[in-house]
């Protein structure tokens, strides 16, 4: 499973970096990392590790950031390979990468929603509502997501509001999928819905992203297998 956590350890760096770019602040790659210097969104870490080696290097990287940053800061240890404790990080939570295949059927059901592509403005504004909901606190996404031709926002809606939806980015040799949202009482009837629409956008690629709880219970339900495991790590 290491190459496919590797697919989709550079995936998800690339939805972290185009989320930090919409707002004027990308990040820079190397070999074994994806790092961001300065401050970026919340709920997005300043270094995610692409390979399960070359820890010497991650290590550094990471000592780097603790001592050029006043904020906290989060690093998303791909391969749950890393001790950061001696670098003052504590981990936050643990999760899964997931993978569905490919040519595997797409599952049934209806959740009443309008799934579309958004494309305009007020469409972001709508779907970014949607993933907020009753948050108040400012959302880490940036109009300009829309400018980027890898990244796919979908959402479904009822009237002019988005009920449900979900982050899109894609590689060479697969799909991304996070941010998956919708309301508690139809979480899985949405979460289908979403990957129904993915399904056409993927075509013969892997469908990559990680998940933890409720959400992976429901992901594995709908066809996805688990590849490896993945530690946040916070300060």
């Amino acid at each position: 499973m290491s190459d496919l956590v590797r697919l989709a350890a550079r995936n998800n760096a690339d939805w972290c970096d185009a989320v930090c770019r919409a707002w004027g602040r990308p990040g820079e790659f190397s070999g074994s990392l994806w790092l961001n210097r300065h401050p970026v969104p919340r709920f997005y870490p300043n270094a995610v590790t692409l390979t399960p080696d070359n820890g010497e290097a991650q290590h550094a990287a990471v000592a780097m950031l603790a001592t050029a940053l006043d904020a906290g800061f989060a690093v998303k240890d791909s391969f749950a390979a890393l001790d950061l404790v001696p670098l003052g990080l504590t981990p936050l939570f643990s999760a899964t990468w997931i993978f569905r295949p490919p040519g595997r059927p797409a599952p049934t059901g209806d959740d009443g929603l309008d799934w579309k592509v958004v494309s305009t403005p007020q469409a972001f504004d709508a779907w970014r509502a949607g993933w907020s909901g009753d948050d108040p606190a400012p959302s880490p996404f940036a109009p300009g997501l829309l400018q980027n031709s890898a990244i796919t926002l979908i959402g479904g809606w009822r009237g002019d509001a988005v009920f449900a939806g979900a982050a899109l980015n894609r590689s060479t040799a697969a799909l991304g999928w996070s941010n998956v949202f919708g309301p508690a009482e139809s979480s899985a009837a949405c979460r289908a819905a979403a990957l129904r629409f993915a399904l056409d956008l993927a075509g013969e690629r892997p469908i990559i992203g990680y998940e933890q709880g409720d959400a992976l219970a429901q992901s594995l339900e709908l066809g996805f297998q688990p590849a490896g495991p993945l530690t946040i790590w916070g300060c």
